[in-house]
């Protein structure tokens, strides 16, 4: 593999480590700015929600810039934004900064993946992808688990300005590592209209908002769940998503090494059904803090193989559309993550975290079912075209 992957690992390690310390950082936020849990899960909502519809328009619009510029300002972007959020003064400010620093993230995700699918040999395209992601997987070990405690111990300004300082060194690593004049296929109105003119295409991109809209229905409130369910101080909190986190990278680097091998749809089903279980079984962790390592580290052994897999199926599905189909998947992650965290904190205000699981679980089960009968639809529509 590519010693030069290695700068977007990192690159995408930044940018998921400015997206988990939010959570992580819940209950810190909600008491400094004076807000309830559900206004912190705006937060988490509308950066969610600014990269769901910026991803396309972005993708479009930037498809014929050097990817080596492109990805090197988009962290840059991010650098900037996080050292904003740190000194915003209220929570609208920092709510539109986080905005902001959302436009960063919904150019660097996409387009790493697709950079790196261009860096490779086709047989190698699903390891490379999977090699990219395990930067989100490692910001899953130390992201949350920082916001948390830093969180807790420096206050959340000083620690979203560490995630600014993260992300303009690896910047640097991008400019340095990623070859210059590296483009993708120009992204007109053609590409997007055979994009949606891809039935199965679109449920596989369906799976990966649906999956997400089940996983942050709870995630975006975990570290508030915790604390009702077990009585978990900060510490407690960020060793239980350090759990997390490790069982998350894992999990990517056994989907990543066996993607080829068993395909990238059997993987993401795998690492649904993981977290599904967890989900189902999470009322069993109240007052017990086994269970409820046990069900974090079962959660975090699926959550992150499903990006990798997802992106390498797209790629795999449709090569000549995988910048346009990769962006939206990017936007569908973030969509249902927006929706998540909307549905969670809708749910939280009304009915606190006692019922919290339950409304996560439909999802999951749903999207497990959709991919299913997504690779189904796939395989008819290729022997058609075959025959």
């Amino acid at each position: 593999m590519q010693p030069r992957l290695w700068s977007l690992t990192l690159g995408n390690f930044a940018i998921g480590t400015g997206v988990m310390v939010v959570p992580g950082m819940l209950n810190e936020l909600a008491a400094d700015l004076a807000i309830s849990h559900a206004m912190v899960g705006m937060l988490i909502s509308a950066f969610a929600m600014t990269i769901c519809v910026g991803g396309p328009f972005l993708a479009s619009w930037t498809s014929a810039i050097d990817r080596r510029k492109l990805l090197t300002a988009s962290l840059l972007l991010y650098a900037v934004m996080h050292f904003v959020s740190a000194f915003a003064p209220d929570y609208v400010s920092l709510l539109l900064a986080r905005m902001a620093t959302a436009l960063g993230a919904a150019v660097f995700t996409a387009q790493a993946a697709a950079t790196a699918g261009l860096m490779v040999p086709v047989a190698m395209r699903g390891k490379a992808i999977g090699l990219v992601f395990l930067g989100w997987s490692i910001a899953a070990v130390v992201g949350a688990p920082i916001g948390s405690y830093l969180g807790a111990h420096i206050g959340w300004r000083p620690t979203l300005a560490l995630v600014g300082l993260l992300s303009a060194v690896f910047a640097a690593a991008v400019w340095v590592q990623i070859p210059a004049r590296l483009f993708v296929a120009p992204m007109d109105r053609a590409a997007w209209k055979a994009l949606f003119a891809n039935t199965p295409l679109l449920l596989t991109i369906s799976v990966t908002a649906i999956q997400a809209l089940g996983m942050f229905t709870m995630f975006a409130y975990m570290a508030l769940l915790l604390k009702d369910f077990i009585g978990a101080s900060p510490t407690i909190i960020s060793l239980l998503f350090l759990c997390f986190g490790i069982t998350g990278v894992i999990g990517n680097v056994i989907g990543a090494r066996v993607m080829d091998r068993m395909g990238p749809m059997r993987v993401g089903v795998a690492a649904m059904s993981c977290m599904l279980l967890a989900i189902l079984c999470w009322p069993l962790s109240r007052g017990s803090l086994p269970i409820s390592v046990a069900l974090m580290l079962l959660w975090g052994f699926g959550c992150f193989a499903i990006n990798g897999s997802q992106q390498a199926r797209l790629v795999g599905m449709a090569p000549s559309l995988a910048s346009a189909s990769v962006s939206l998947n990017s936007s569908a992650i973030y969509l249902g993550q927006a929706a998540g965290a909307f549905l969670g904190g809708v749910i939280v205000s009304s009915d606190g975290t006692a019922n919290l699981s339950f409304f996560a679980v439909v999802p999951m089960a749903v999207a497990i079912a959709v991919s299913i009968m997504a690779s189904s639809m796939a395989e008819r529509r290729r022997m058609v075209g075959a025959a």
